[in-house]
C-alpha cells in the first residue's frame, strides 16, 4: 500500500511540473502596422541653393522580413535603401510627393532645414498613412534659428 501512495505521489508531482509549465509565459511574436505612406514636401520659392540654403529630404520603408520598399517621387520609381533629396531638388521652390510603392513596417521620413540668405523660406508638409492624414504643418526657416529646422516622422507602430 505505501509504494502505491507513493507511486500515485510521484506521479501527481511529475504530472503538476508538467502543467505547471504554461505556454502562455512564451514571448509573443511583434506585429507592426502597416503602413502605406504618402508624403507631400513644398518648399517655398525663397529657397535658394545660390545663397547656401540648405534643405535635405530622407525616407525609407523597411518590411519585416528587412526587403526596403520601393518609392514613387513625384512620378517615377526609385529604388534604393534610402531616399535623398537636397538643395537641387528643391532649389527655387519646389513640391516633391513621396508615395511607397508597398505596405511596410517600418520606416522613417527627417527633414532638415537651414537658411544662410536674407529672405525666409517656408517648408509646408502634408503627411498620409493609409490614406489619412497623420500630420500636417509648417514652419519658416529664418537666417540664424536656433535650433536649425528638423522634423522627424517614424513609422514602427506595433499593432
Amino acid at each position: 500500500m505505501k509504494i502505491k501512495s507513493m507511486y500515485l505521489m510521484v506521479l501527481t508531482l511529475v504530472t503538476l511540473a508538467f502543467v505547471g509549465c504554461s505556454k502562455d509565459d512564451d514571448p509573443k511574436p511583434v506585429n507592426f502596422k502597416d503602413h502605406d505612406i504618402t508624403a507631400t514636401i513644398t518648399v517655398s520659392k525663397e529657397f535658394k541653393k545660390a545663397e547656401n540654403d540648405k534643405f535635405d529630404v530622407s525616407i525609407s520603408g523597411m518590411k519585416t522580413n528587412s526587403v526596403f520598399v520601393d518609392w514613387n517621387v513625384n512620378g517615377v520609381k526609385v529604388t534604393d535603401d534610402i531616399i535623398n533629396l537636397g538643395a537641387d531638388d528643391f532649389n527655387g521652390g519646389k513640391t516633391v510627393i513621396f508615395k511607397s510603392l508597398e505596405k511596410f513596417q517600418v520606416g522613417d521620413l527627417t527633414m532638415s532645414g537651414i537658411k544662410f540668405g536674407a529672405t525666409p523660406f517656408t517648408v509646408t508638409w502634408k503627411i498620409e498613412d493609409n490614406g489619412k492624414v497623420v500630420e500636417e504643418g509648417s514652419k519658416v526657416i529664418v537666417k540664424g534659428a536656433d535650433p536649425n529646422f528638423l522634423k522627424v516622422f517614424r513609422f514602427s507602430e506595433v499593432e
